[in-house]
């Protein structure tokens, strides 16, 4: 069976110092993937490398067999998307603005249904306190659920969460997992999160560590 996802043989370098080197992974569907990372060790730029923010210096990223270049827009809107840990937000609108904005511009679903479907998953996750705020108004741990509330609404085949547990009290931390993963296997969907020190991974079918510029398992 094709994975949904590949990283074969990736390079990524910046201003000439090297970042990964010989980068591969593979996520298959219904998969979730824990990755352990540090102080500025690139678990940021594998995500994007894995949605396509990033392109590599050589290899090939890989969606179902087919690289980015091969698909639409579209194509690429539905099949993988990424909850940014403090970016994302367009300072103008409201979280709820923001979540819907997405699927205003990619689908033509009336204003009716998108606001719906925002409203749902808020009361799912238990965000719904967040709706009216503007983006200033939140602290790091509610900017980041804010982003993976936004990501929900999207609905993309991958999932790729970026250190989401930071900061989060024990039982937060674990309520969030409980739903994601749930969400995940009903959903046949697939995920990879970054986690750091303190952060559960128990939920992850492999885990991995960034380690010399590629990944090991742990």
């Amino acid at each position: 069976m094709t994975a949904l996802l590949t990283l074969d043989n990736v390079c990524l370098s910046f201003d000439g110092v090297p970042l990964f080197s010989g980068l591969t992974l593979s996520l298959e569907n219904s998969q979730m993937l824990a990755i352990k990372t540090g102080v500025l060790d690139g678990g940021t730029s594998l995500l994007k490398l894995c949605n396509s923010t990033l392109e590599p210096d050589s290899g090939k990223v890989l969606y179902a067999s087919k690289q980015s270049n091969e698909l639409t827009e579209h194509d690429l809107f539905t099949k993988v998307g990424m909850q940014f840990e403090s970016e994302g937000l367009l300072s103008m609108y409201t979280v709820l603005e923001n979540c819907k904005l997405p699927l205003r511009f990619h689908t033509r679903l009336t204003d009716h249904v998108i606001t719906n479907k925002v409203l749902s998953l808020a009361d799912e996750f238990g965000v719904n306190d967040l709706l009216d705020k503007y983006p200033y108004q939140l602290n790091d741990v509610q900017t980041r659920l804010a982003n993976l509330l936004r990501l929900l609404v999207i609905a993309p085949k991958i999932f790729l969460l970026d250190e989401i547990q930071s900061g989060m009290s024990e039982q937060l931390r674990h309520n969030l997992l409980e739903k994601l993963v749930n969400y995940i296997h009903k959903n046949e969907c697939s995920m990879i999160m970054t986690v750091t020190a303190g952060d559960m991974d128990n939920f992850a079918d492999k885990k991995f560590q960034i380690l010399h510029h590629s990944l090991v398992n742990y």
